[in-house]
Parts: C-alpha cells; structure tokens; sequence
C-alpha cells in the first residue's frame, strides 16, 4: 500500500466526519469512520518528515495553512459543537514536528524530553484537534513504528507484524487513552467504536510498501480548508 493510497483514505475519512458534523450531526456511523483519519495522517507525518530535505520549511509550511485554515475551522467547530477556540489539525502536526524534530537531532536527551514535554502541553492548553494526546500518537508511530518496507525481502508475511507488538500495544493504549474519560458521558457502544476506529487504522501502516505513488504535495493542505469552507455554505443552505 503506497503513500497515496493512505493519503486518500485519510481525506475521504476526514470528509465524511466533517460532513456529518455539518450536515447530519454527531455521533453518526461517519463519525466512527472518521476517526481512521487522524492516525494516518500522524503517519504521513512521520513519513514526511524522514523523507523531507528541510524540516524548517515544512514546519513553516504547516503553521501557514494552519493560520490559513483557521477561520474555517473555527466556523465549522462553532457550528456543530458551539466552540470557535479551538486549534485546527495544522497545529497538532505542526506541534508533532517539532517535537519529532528534538527528539531525533538535539543531543542532550534531557533537553529533548523537555521539548517534547512542552510541546505536548501546550497542545493540550491551547486546544489544538485532539490535544496533547494527538502529539504523543505521532511520537508513538516515530518511535515504535517499524516500516516493513525495509524488510520486504523476508518471506514470513507476519514479519511486519511480529516486528511492530510493542507499536501496536503503545499505540492501542493511546486509543483508550483518548476516549477514556468520555465514558461516562457517550456510553460503552458508541465510545467503544470510536476507539476501534482510531485503532483500526494500523492495519495501513502495517501493509506500507515505502512507494510513494503520484505526487499530490499540496493537495491535503489545499483540500483541508476548502472543505470546511464548503460544509460551512453547505450547512447554511440546507
């Protein structure tokens, strides 16, 4: 499964979430389908930032369609949910960046750890999608992801999968983790399902191949605000 193919299955995700929340409601079958999208883009992150010749300028590059998808985002949060401060996605991986970025080039550790501490925080204080919590997925799949493609000369086909236990189990903790104090308040069915979902999207990392597929660079960041943008119109009208 190549890089394209995961990134498109995260924006057709992210689109249904977002179109039930402004068009439908929440808490729908798309909700559940939605939350596949988030991982994977914390995936393509990690990808990208392995891959990138300039981490400066793909941390600028986000905090500027982060700024850019601001006020939409805020709009559609105010529509469905009543909250406009909240940070939109751009943010968290932006935050994630950073913190990936300590984490593999400053040399003291300690000063690395607080980094990734600070940043985590302030995800979490300034409200960005999905927290703090959302920063620690993407270190998770930094730190514990094994890409198969590297092995792909191996003939047992659970390769993959016997070399990413600790990834798997790191990671479904941290999909509790995100609903577990909703429990109370959504219930055992629908919260269940929430996580299944945000764990279900390991079974794409796993089948990565390292291809990249066709080149789509801007696509997400562009698709990201003109979609909210348009459920906005669409909300008002219908």
């Amino acid at each position: 499964m190549s890089s394209f193919v995961i990134k498109m299955i995260a924006v057709i995700c992210m689109l249904c979430d977002h179109a039930s929340d402004a068009l439908i409601g929440h808490f729908t079958f798309l909700n559940v389908i939605g939350r596949i999208a988030f991982p994977l883009f914390c995936f393509q992150l990690v990808n990208g930032y392995r891959h990138t010749k300039n981490v400066k300028k793909y941390i600028i590059r986000l905090l500027i369609f982060a700024f850019i998808s601001q006020i939409p985002f805020s709009i559609f949060t105010y529509i469905y949910a009543g909250i406009y401060d909240n940070l939109n996605v751009f943010f968290t991986l932006a935050f994630g960046l950073i913190a990936m970025y300590a984490l593999d080039k400053v040399p003291n550790k300690w000063l690395s750890l607080l980094i990734n501490l600070i940043c985590i925080a302030v995800a979490e204080l300034v409200h960005v999608d999905y927290g703090g919590l959302g920063v620690c997925i993407i270190l998770c799949i930094f730190i514990f992801y094994k890409d198969r493609s590297i092995n792909l000369d191996k003939k047992d086909f659970l390769y993959p999968f016997k070399n990413n236990i600790v990834f798997a189990l790191v990671f479904l903790f941290l999909c509790i983790a995100r609903y577990f104090n909703s429990f109370k308040t959504n219930g055992l069915l629908i919260n269940t399902s929430l996580i299944l979902a945000t764990y279900f999207p390991i079974i794409f990392m796993l089948l990565y191949n390292g291809k990249k597929g066709p080149s789509m660079k801007y696509f997400f960041y562009i698709f990201y605000p003109v979609h909210l943008v348009i459920l906005c119109v669409l909300h008002f009208i219908i």
